[in-house]
């Protein structure tokens, strides 16, 4: 077997177009060295396993002059031979460990699809997935990202396990509030739209909203939470906000979204370019329709600069070129204080 066996026999097991030997090869053998599941790695983390385990393995002559691994090759003996490159490769578990992320959402995962026998669903392309549920709900996947829901939900919410990045479009069900298992977080909402992706490298997990309202909070099933941590735990968002979890420091961040988009309900009238023109408005009449689109709170430090006045069409541009030019009319400066923003400068009489 040389090196392009070997990586290629890889990228076959991850797309679930392995043999049944090459399978069960592979599966024993990665749990052995590191206990854990090869698939909930992402192809930046395969590259750095299959770069490094293959200096060892050609450094051992056991494999420098095995030949392509056959389907009629028994399973025992290509097991027998991984384990042997396992003991071998005993010294390098630590090196590997501590340039790879804890995969704890591939515990929540697994557990929540063994236990409860629930259909997976995975993405194997290079393109985005959409996943229909039985309550109506879609799920977009990203590639590599998978997601474990029940053939129908219970009578009192509906429980999904992800693992990956993943866009949620929730049917509204307030009767059945739907939550989201990924790694020690859990997300809860009765009807929005969300994403949820975990940086495996920093160990991070970003939940971003872009319709109604999401609680985030640690799973108990997954870390221990005391009387306080249970009380405390988490963090609400709303539209244009985004909460970054941290579970190294198991610490909640809320921000902006990087580009706020205005927020589409139903109930609301339409957006059009002359929500945005505006010929001599005070800047309290300004901030305040902004602020309703975007369903972002902004603040003044000081209250003279509601007087101040602002002329222009602001129909095609972002929310932050939007500030840009407005502050470059009036002479001012902001800034995002977290889920919000601050408006500073002396005003107008």
């Amino acid at each position: 077997m040389n090196r392009s066996d070997f990586k290629q026999m890889l990228k076959r097991y991850i797309a679930g177009t392995a043999s049944d030997s090459e399978k069960v090869m592979i599966d024993h053998w990665y749990e052995l060295l590191y206990n854990d599941n090869i698939r909930s790695l992402n192809e930046e983390e395969l590259a750095i396993v299959e770069q490094e385990i293959w200096q060892e393995i050609e450094q051992d002559n056991t494999f420098k002059h095995s030949t392509t691994i056959q389907e009629k090759t028994p399973v025992r003996n290509l097991f027998i031979r991984w384990v042997a490159a396992a003991a071998m490769l005993a010294g390098l578990i630590f090196g590997i460990r501590a340039i790879l992320p804890a995969h704890n959402d591939t515990t929540a995962y697994q557990e929540g699809k063994k236990e409860k026998g629930l259909i997976e669903a995975v993405n194997t392309n290079g393109q985005s997935r959409k996943v229909l549920l039985p309550d109506g709900s879609t799920v977009t996947l990203q590639p590599l990202a998978r997601l474990a829901y029940p053939n129908q939900f219970s009578s009192d919410k509906r429980e999904v396990y992800l693992e990956g990045e993943a866009f949620f479009q929730v049917t509204k069900n307030p009767a059945k509030p739907f939550l989201v298992h990924s790694g020690n977080l859990l997300t809860q909402v009765l009807g929005t739209s969300f994403t949820i992706k975990p940086d495996k490298i920093s160990n991070k997990i970003t939940v971003a909203v872009k319709t109604g309202k999401v609680a985030v909070f640690e799973d108990n099933n997954q870390v221990k939470l005391n009387t306080d941590q249970l009380k405390n735990n988490g963090a609400i968002i709303t539209p244009n906000q985004k909460v970054i979890y941290d579970a190294g420091s198991r610490n909640f961040i809320t921000s902006l979204v990087e580009n706020p988009e205005p927020v589409i309900i139903e109930s609301k009238t339409p957006v059009t370019p002359s929500s945005f023109s505006f010929n001599d408005a005070n800047l309290a009449t300004v901030l305040d329709a902004i602020s309703k689109v975007y369903e972002i709170d902004i603040m003044v430090e000081n209250e003279l600069i509601y007087h101040c006045l602002f002329t222009g069409n602001l129909s095609q541009q972002t929310l932050y070129e939007k500030l840009d030019l407005i502050c470059q009319s009036t002479g001012h400066q902001y800034e995002i204080k977290g889920t919000k923003i601050l408006i500073k400068g002396k005003g107008c009489q």
